[in-house]
């Protein structure tokens, strides 16, 4: 029985899975820093991820000047 291929990712989905991968990656987790360019999102879907990501307790967003961001976290033992 053929396989039926998994739906498209949006454009949202692409880009929040992209920063995920960046976050997750041993860089971003040992240096608990990643910095996320913006490419080629679309404004709504760029906003929209800052938005949840603002929303994530202990997450900094810093906006540079050429409209990318660098996300630092800290990690607290009450998140295991």
């Amino acid at each position: 029985m053929a396989r039926t291929p998994p739906p498209a990712l949006t454009p949202y989905d692409q880009l929040a899975t992209r920063v995920h991968r960046q976050v997750m990656s041993a860089p971003g987790v040992r240096e608990k820093h990643v910095h996320v360019e913006r490419r080629d999102a679309r404004d709504q879907d760029w906003d929209q991820l800052l938005e949840a990501i603002s929303e994530m307790e202990g997450v900094i967003i810093a906006h540079r000047d050429d409209g990318s961001v660098d996300l630092f976290w800290k990690v607290t033992y009450d998140d295991f």
